[in-house]
Formats: C-alpha cells, structure tokens, sequence
C-alpha cells in the first residue's frame, strides 16, 4: 500500500507518507482507516507528505469522497490541522482541491512545497 501513517499520541502527530501510485481507493481507505484508529484524537496534527507520489489516479469524484468523510467526521475533525507537502503540480493541484472541497468542514487545511513551512505552520 503506498499509504502509511504514524501516530505520535505525545506530540498529538500523524505522520503519513504517500509514495508509488495513488488511487481513489487507497485514498478512501486510508481515509476510514485513520478515522477508525483508537489512537487518533481530536485535535490533533497531521502532516502528510506526498512528494513521493509516482503516478496520481485520483479522480475528482475521489476528492469529494475524502472531503465527504471529513464533513462525516466534522465534530472529531473540528480543531485538526492537516499540512500536506507536495512538490509535483499535478499533485499540489489535486491536494488544493481537496482543501477548497473541506473548507466548510474541516478549515485548517493548507498545502506547501516544502516541510519546514509545513512544519512551522502546524506549529512544531
């Protein structure tokens, strides 16, 4: 799978590393499968870095479903912070939709190029 993520319960971080290719499906799975783990919490920080994406097949219809999750989880999403850290347009364009699809249900979205901004925005 070329999604993994990371939970640091002590810095109340996710860490999530997305390499290889990228499907709606994994996307979508990935998305449940956060949602569902214990040791996610609200208020928490993510940063989610896709510099290493290969090949995007994510379609539109696939970014509305992420974004309907997060409006499905909009009260444990209510104070999370999501950075995600794309360098290649294609990629960096799918991710800004994304955070303009969320904007009502989840507002602390933000994408960056690189991941000191990311960092220094989800203020570590």
């Amino acid at each position: 799978m070329p999604i993994s993520y990371t939970i640091d319960k002590h810095r109340k971080l996710i860490l999530t590393k997305v390499s290889g290719i990228l499907t709606d499906d994994e996307l979508y799975h990935h998305k449940r499968s956060l949602m569902n783990d214990p040791q996610f919490e609200p208020g928490m920080r993510e940063l989610s870095d896709v510099r290493e994406i290969k090949e995007l097949h994510v379609t539109s219809s696939g970014v509305w479903s992420m974004a309907s999750i997060d409006k499905e989880h909009a009260e444990k999403l209510q104070s999370f912070k999501l950075a995600i850290i794309a360098s290649e347009d294609i990629v960096f364009g799918m991710a800004r939709m994304y955070q303009s699809l969320t904007q009502p249900s989840l507002p602390q979205v933000n994408v960056f190029r690189n991941e000191e901004e990311a960092m220094k925005w989800l203020d570590y």
